[in-house]
């Protein structure tokens, strides 16, 4: 198999990727939308910011990757409800070092 004949069946691949993907980014997934609904109660962001992120995950063209950065996002800023998380977090963020 010479370079042309390889180089010929890499661009016919890609052809087909590009028109699977329309080179656009996947949409968010219903699992995400529903978690990110889940958690966005439970952070320490202000409302403003919260009614942002509400209103993102319902648009038409919301991706898959913003989902898992505004995932990353609420995660870190979760507040926890058990008091044993609670203080891991605390010691976490060295509340109790001196």
């Amino acid at each position: 198999m010479n370079l042309m004949s390889i180089i010929a069946k890499i661009m016919v691949y890609d052809d087909w990727f590009d028109e699977v993907v329309d080179g656009k980014p996947k949409q968010a997934e219903y699992w995400q939308i529903d978690y990110i609904d889940n958690l966005l109660p439970r952070t320490a962001l202000p409302l403003n910011e919260q009614q942002e992120i509400a209103n993102k995950i319902y648009d038409k063209d919301f991706s898959e990757i913003e989902a898992d950065k505004i995932i990353i996002h609420l995660k870190h800023n979760e507040v926890k409800t058990d008091p044993q998380d609670q203080y891991k977090q605390f010691v976490k963020n060295g509340m109790f070092s001196s």
